[in-house]
């Protein structure tokens, strides 16, 4: 939803005095983040359900993706992860597992779109992973590729 602002400008000159109202037509923040990482969440989308399509066959490396109901860039070294409830029933290790899975199909997206550096991707990215609009875990500050589980 657009939010319209008023600004109310009033125009002196040496002949007249005047009130003028300007219209702009600006986006939210939320509407801005959306469209400026439209590209990159669509490949991401599109990379998950290349990753579902081979979970049955080689559940070994792509059986993470039964979990994961989708991927969200939210902007520098950050994405959001929102997972099934049969996710919240598996081991921590099998939990650790998943995430990670994730976070090299989000590294190659990112990379591949040019929205992270091999440092960052080095690194780790900061992910919060959410069941529903409950958090249940994120990534470790010191170290993104360690989780901690709610």
């Amino acid at each position: 939803m657009k939010k319209t602002f008023i600004l109310t400008v009033t125009a002196l000159s040496l002949l007249s005095t005047g009130v003028t109202n300007i219209i702009i037509n600006q986006p939210t923040v939320a509407q801005a983040s959306s469209k400026k990482y439209k590209a990159v969440n669509k490949d991401l989308k599109k990379e998950l359900k290349k990753d579902r399509s081979y979970a049955d066959d080689d559940p070994t490396n792509y059986g993470y993706a039964k979990y994961i109901e989708s991927i969200k860039y939210t902007g520098g070294t950050n994405i959001t992860v929102q997972v099934n409830g049969a996710f919240k029933d598996v081991d921590d290790d099998i939990k650790d597992d998943v995430m990670d899975h994730v976070q090299g199909l989000a590294k190659m997206v990112l990379l591949n779109d040019g929205k992270i550096s091999g440092d960052d991707a080095r690194e780790g990215l900061i992910i919060l992973i959410n069941n529903g609009k409950n958090s249940i875990g994120t990534s470790k500050a010191l170290n993104h590729k360690k989780y901690s589980w709610n």
